[in-house]
């Protein structure tokens, strides 16, 4: 199966390339932004016609927010809810084919965001680690309330 691999701050982080609808360049959206949200909300775009809700990764996991530059990204998911949802990464480090089978649960301790979004870690082809994101845990959209 392959898999998107992208850095939040110094960490990789992994999602399933099926789970994707695009990549899109954060410097070139156009961010409606809406007001009494929750601060990790940063507003809507307008992808062909269809509204999506813009979230930055780094705020909603509570990591040290950073200026956006020429490497940010938004990732435009498609949810288990049906619906489109784009996050904001620090960049794409790449695409691979993992094996799940070097899937190990993650660790109670020594992880940096909450561990109900963490479906376990993968070793990458240079045999570090990464971690499998439960993407659709974390987009919820009542996590998102």
């Amino acid at each position: 199966m392959e898999y998107v691999i992208f850095k939040l701050d110094l960490e990789n982080y992994t999602i399933p390339l099926g789970k994707i609808k695009e990549i899109l360049v954060y410097s070139q959206l156009i961010i409606t932004e809406l007001f009494d949200e929750q601060p990790w909300i940063k507003g809507l775009i307008n992808l062909r016609g269809e509204v999506i809700p813009i979230v930055d990764l780094r705020e909603f996991f509570g990591i040290e927010k950073k200026s956006f530059d020429s490497n940010t990204v938004v990732i435009v998911i498609h949810t288990d809810e049906d619906k489109l949802i784009g996050m904001i990464v620090d960049n794409i480090e790449s695409i691979q084919a993992l094996k799940t089978q070097t899937k190990v649960a993650a660790p109670q301790m020594g992880v940096s965001i909450d561990p109900r979004y963490i479906e376990g870690l993968i070793k990458l082809n240079n045999n570090q680690m990464t971690t499998l994101l439960n993407i659709d845990a974390v987009l919820k959209l009542e996590e998102m309330a």
